[in-house]
């Protein structure tokens, strides 16, 4: 298999790319079906989400051709996040519409195709992006929950946290996980636990998304990207028309953004259009054999 980008979004939208730049064999499912997390392990795409009461899957080795499964949600029970771990494929989720008791849970697949049963999991609110590194999945979500786990399914809870410092992003690289929120918010764990380092930036200029390239954490977000090689140092630089997603793979960084809108950049700072659709994209992986 080739190094294939892969983005997934509303009405079961599917689409690839080798380079981040030129994209096919676009897809569409049924009208209100969204994919709304990806990841890649073992050789394989899997993306989640949902349609009407029950979650949906949907999994490819070429980007071209899939293999579609489902597992019901019973209209409250949803999956907001999927990540590979140990050979294993975790997909977590909970009830988005309560707040204060949304029932986390997660389940595992060996093939993204076959699931469950429910495993409940400890904690008030959804864990909705995710990384792995040091042996651990790190979990980020609503009202500032951080969150660590072995296996997906026993996490413990980083202590006192506050909504205002809710992480919005969360990447594993240089043998630390750095998450990333609002008004420019930066922080570092090399456990998921204890997180330090707490910098701010300007108010509005919201970090949506970091990935690891390699040799440096990039944080992309509105009007302005941040570039550090060991979480702790940041460097800022003015961007502009930057997404709210990103992704990163064979030196080049892929975002997206509302609506329908794919976009390139070689340095996570430039920014160019490359594909237009009528349906939004609502997540972004890459892969590589």
């Amino acid at each position: 298999m080739p190094s294939l980008f892969i983005a997934v979004g509303q009405n079961g939208q599917r689409i690839t790319s080798e380079n981040g730049t030129e994209w096919k064999n676009a897809l569409t499912g049924k009208e209100g079906e969204t994919y709304r997390a990806i990841t890649f392990g073992g050789g394989r795409f899997v993306a989640a989400g949902s349609y009407g009461g029950t979650n949906i899957f949907a999994t490819t080795t070429d980007g071209a051709t899939w293999e579609a499964s489902k597992f019901e949600g019973n209209y409250s029970r949803y999956v907001r996040g999927i990540v590979w771990q140990n050979g294993v494929f975790i997909a977590l989720g909970g009830d988005p519409g309560t707040v204060g008791l949304a029932k986390p849970f997660a389940l595992t697949s060996i093939d993204g195709k076959s699931w469950g049963p429910f495993i409940e999991l400890t904690g008030k609110f959804i864990l909705r992006r995710f990384a792995t590194g040091n042996g651990l999945i790190v979990g980020v979500g609503d009202r500032g929950r951080r969150a660590a786990s072995p296996d997906g399914k026993t996490w413990t809870d980083a202590p006192g946290v506050k909504a205002i410092d809710t992480l919005v992003d969360v990447a594993f690289g240089a043998g630390k996980f750095v998450g990333v929120g609002l008004n420019g918010l930066r922080m570092s764990s090399p456990d998921g636990i204890t997180w330090s380092n707490r910098q701010t930036g300007e108010e509005g200029e919201h970090l949506n998304s970091i990935v690891w390239a390699g040799d440096r954490f990039v944080a992309v977000g509105a009007g302005a990207t941040f570039i550090s090689y060991d979480g702790s140092a940041w460097s800022r630089k003015s961007n502009k028309d930057a997404p709210l997603i990103v992704t990163f793979g064979a030196g080049h960084f892929v975002g997206a953004n509302w609506r329908g809108r794919l976009l390139h950049s070689s340095d996570g700072v430039a920014w160019q259009e490359v594909f237009k659709s009528e349906n939004n994209f609502e997540a972004l992986a890459f892969g590589a054999a």
